[in-house]
């Protein structure tokens, strides 16, 4: 029973959260409940953990950094995709007081500036030498996955990045809906 011996390639923590989020989300679709955390998460997790094995069993001989950076614009897509089927609309107005809310300028700015240093500092980091032996990498490579292979150090960084990118993306698109609502006004 070799397959049952620890690390595996794809660790027992991603495999579990991916099929509760798959759950998760079969649930919001189901019963239309965009609002839940369970909803939000399920929708983040579920693309995350299934480009990420995509990359392992696929494309783990690739460039780790175009791998990193075209799964995480998919799975925040993915993430649209399925709070849509799950009822989620965008209020149709977000201004609220400048003293509370820093603007979308400044909040896009700050967005596209943390996913750039998130993934410069996350593709430095990772890529890191063979098998663990020491105590916390060992912790890290039982539950997420050996780190001799792609799909731990994707995992996190799809996690991550897509959570930023899904701010990045309802900003560019609450921009383009109002400038599409000024350019071409109804009649």
């Amino acid at each position: 029973m070799s397959f049952l011996t620890l690390p595996w390639v794809i660790g027992p923590l991603p495999i579990v959260v991916t099929v509760w989020a798959a759950y998760a989300c079969g649930i919001a679709v189901a019963k239309k409940m965009p609002t839940s955390g369970e909803a939000f998460l399920g929708a983040l997790l579920l693309p995350s953990g299934l480009s990420a094995t995509v990359c392992q069993l696929v494309l783990s001989n690739q460039n780790i950094a175009i791998l990193l950076i075209g799964s995480q614009i998919i799975s925040s897509l993915c993430w649209f995709i399925i709070m849509h089927f799950s009822g989620f609309r965008l209020p149709p107005n977000l201004e609220t007081s400048r003293e509370k809310y820093p603007g979308p300028l400044k909040l896009f700015v700050i967005l596209v500036s943390a996913c750039i240093i998130f993934n410069i500092v996350f593709l430095w980091i990772v890529p890191g030498s063979g098998r663990c032996t020491i105590g916390k990498c060992f912790v890290y490579e039982w539950t997420l996955g050996r780190k001799d292979h792609v799909f731990a150090g994707l995992y996190l960084g799809i996690s991550f990045g897509a959570l930023v990118l899904i701010g990045i993306f309802a900003l560019l698109f609450r921009a383009f809906l109002k400038f599409y609502a000024t350019t071409f006004p109804s009649k």
